[in-house]
């Protein structure tokens, strides 16, 4: 029997990660950035957010029309538990 007080309460991110100057970047809106996918997972993941999925959001084909494709976007979504959560470290 699960009781809701026993549920985990989540709260998500979505993150934009663009391919820029030949890495991957997170710009953010005060005009700081994380340079390096590494640096990004890092960052978050210091921050209690855990990565869920990651969707390529733009591509290009790169040498033929049916590919290979090369992926300039991406998506990540994190997780991570909700400061109200039952379950939350206290």
């Amino acid at each position: 029997d699960v009781c809701s007080s026993d549920l985990t309460i989540w709260e998500h991110r979505t993150v934009t990660v663009a391919f820029e100057g030949g890495d991957w970047r997170v710009n953010f809106g005060d005009g700081d950035a994380l340079t390096g996918l590494q640096s990004v997972l890092d960052y978050y993941g210091s921050r209690g957010w855990e990565l869920v999925t990651v969707q390529p959001q733009t591509w290009t084909a790169g040498a033929g029309q049916f590919g290979p494709w090369e992926v300039n976007r991406l998506l990540a979504i994190f997780k991570r538990v909700a400061p109200n959560s039952p379950t939350a470290p206290r």
